[in-house]
């Protein structure tokens, strides 16, 4: 985990996704840093080892902890706090915004995948098959899809996934969906068209489900990244849309301690 000393009344939370790492926001994290926010960012369960076999046995409701444990730890030392979510880190961040609004002042939802792209996900044609592929299969691989395929090399993501660990993410998945009309925050969407895991149609479905007024929805898409918004060839814009939503939350709604 790494934390930095608070610098102001708003700190970032930074929530990986599933079989990721806090290496997703190795770009983001000295950018917020730098103009003096404290940032934490938890290293959610069974991720971060030398195999992908410590997610066995690993489930959301251990991830959620996770998220809410780093939440409450980042709320003691600033006056409210900002979650970014990538992939199943931003079904995390809907999630704690869902339960514990009154601690949070906003969400950046990146890549939210309650609308996957495989036909066997949850919603889709086949989702029938996934419990029979739970049940014969030990594990599922996950290619790394870039626009750059240059970067992919030094993805630190894992390459394959326990099924018992798939199959619980996709249950995430669903919890959340049901969840998100208790989402009330204002909110920052972003999106790649070009994502192969998440269907794009999620951003759309995403910004009409939520509970946030119209007016505090925003969406920001891009045109060439793939899945990993904070690692692909827009890094430089992605974040940068991240640090202007930042700057406009701590103007315009400064939070008392």
């Amino acid at each position: 985990m790494s934390c930095q000393p608070l610098g102001g009344p708003v700190g970032l939370l930074l929530l990986h996704g599933f079989s990721g790492s806090t290496a997703t926001f190795s770009a983001l994290e000295p950018a917020l840093i730098q103009i003096g926010i404290a940032v934490q960012v938890p290293m959610l369960r069974g991720h971060g080892c030398d195999s992908p076999q410590a997610l066995s046995g690993v489930s959301w409701p251990d991830w959620l902890e996770d998220a809410r444990t780093a939440l409450n730890d980042l709320r003691a030392r600033a006056g409210s706090v900002i979650v970014v979510g990538h992939s199943m880190g931003a079904l995390l961040a809907a999630l704690l915004a869902a339960e514990q609004p009154e601690l949070i002042d906003s969400l950046v939802l990146a890549a939210a995948p309650i609308q996957l792209a495989s036909p066997l996900a949850p919603g889709r044609p086949f989702e029938f098959l996934t419990p029979l592929l739970g049940r014969l299969l030990p594990r599922w691989p996950l290619p790394r899809h870039y626009a750059d395929p240059a970067l992919a090399s030094s993805d630190t993501s894992y390459p394959w996934v326990p099924m018992d660990a798939l199959l619980s993410f996709l249950q995430l998945s669903v919890v959340v969906r049901r969840r998100l009309a208790d989402v009330h925050l204002p909110v920052l969407i972003l999106h790649s068209r070009a994502d192969r895991v998440v269907a794009p149609a999620a951003a759309d479905l995403l910004a009409s489900v939520l509970g946030t007024p119209e007016q505090q929805v925003r969406m920001a898409w891009f045109e060439r990244s793939g899945h990993e918004l904070f690692r692909d060839g827009e890094q430089g814009a992605v974040i940068a849309t991240v640090l202007q939503f930042v700057h406009e939350r701590i103007s315009r709604r400064p939070v008392a301690p």
